[in-house]
């Protein structure tokens, strides 16, 4: 076999291998709730949600990329089966707080916001997770 079929070949795999990663670790859930992501607010739904190295990204039911950002590894939860999506909630506000999948060790959690370190100074948020669906 010459040299350029092995490296086409080893292309393919290699993309392949990255594509199959990627879709494991996307979680989507049924959001019954507004939320907010950076001092933008986004509207009961469905998204889906996955990290690639230190960025998260969110999309909506339609697959639009509505939220891009930076993201730092955290550790120290147990996962469920299928992944989790935290909210942190100060009352009647919830913030998208981290991402869990099940086929990493370590989660994705995202920097407060503005508005939520604000909340936060008045009192402590509650944690509300959804589990990811099938």
């Amino acid at each position: 076999m010459n040299k350029t079929i092995q490296l086409a070949l080893v292309c393919l795999v290699a993309a392949c291998a990255g594509t199959r990663a990627l879709a494991q670790s996307r979680i989507t859930v049924n959001v019954p709730f507004d939320f907010s992501i950076s001092d933008r607010t986004f509207p009961t739904g469905r998204y889906s949600v996955f990290s690639l190295h230190d960025r998260l990204t969110v999309q909506d039911s339609s697959g639009r990329p509505v939220f891009i950002g930076i993201a730092n590894q955290v550790s120290g939860r147990r996962v469920a089966r299928t992944g989790m999506i935290v909210f942190r909630c100060y009352e009647v506000r919830c913030f998208l707080s981290e991402l869990w999948t099940p086929t990493a060790e370590n989660g994705s959690q995202l920097l407060p916001s503005r508005r939520e370190a604000a909340l936060a100074r008045y009192g402590r948020g509650t944690e509300f997770a959804l589990l990811a669906q099938p």
